[in-house]
């Protein structure tokens, strides 16, 4: 049961490190969008949508480890933290705003997810 609580724990924290991933991954597929056409030579030399398209997929074997390891009810709603970190890196990276309710969106994200997390490691 201890170890169970702990791989658990430790799927989570991973997983929501892999969030940070997907959100640079977003990031790159915007960058690479600003090139893109229906050309699939041209888009195999987009150096941008490559990187995001790499940022999404090569973490993929990680997620699924987890997956196997912890329950998809407590590992999925983590995967939500994407919609945190994509705004902050938009804010970052290519000088986006936010508002209120966006700030309260991420607000409710962070608040779910932490209950789903603790609540899941405590039962």
């Amino acid at each position: 049961m201890v170890r169970d609580m702990a791989e658990t724990i430790v799927a989570v924290i991973v997983v929501a490190v892999l969030t940070v991933v997907a959100g640079f991954g977003a990031l790159f597929f915007k960058k690479g969008a600003s090139q893109l056409d229906f050309n699939i030579l041209h888009q195999l030399r987009n150096k941008n949508l490559l990187a995001g398209l790499f940022l999404y997929l090569a973490p993929t074997p990680i997620y699924l480890y987890c997956l196997k390891i912890a329950n998809l009810s407590i590992i999925y709603p983590v995967t939500s933290l994407t919609y945190v970190w994509v705004p902050l890196i938009s804010i970052r990276f290519l000088k986006e705003h936010m508002n209120i309710y966006k700030w309260l969106g991420i607000l409710f994200i962070v608040a779910g997810v932490s209950i789903i997390a603790y609540t899941s490691a405590r039962f």
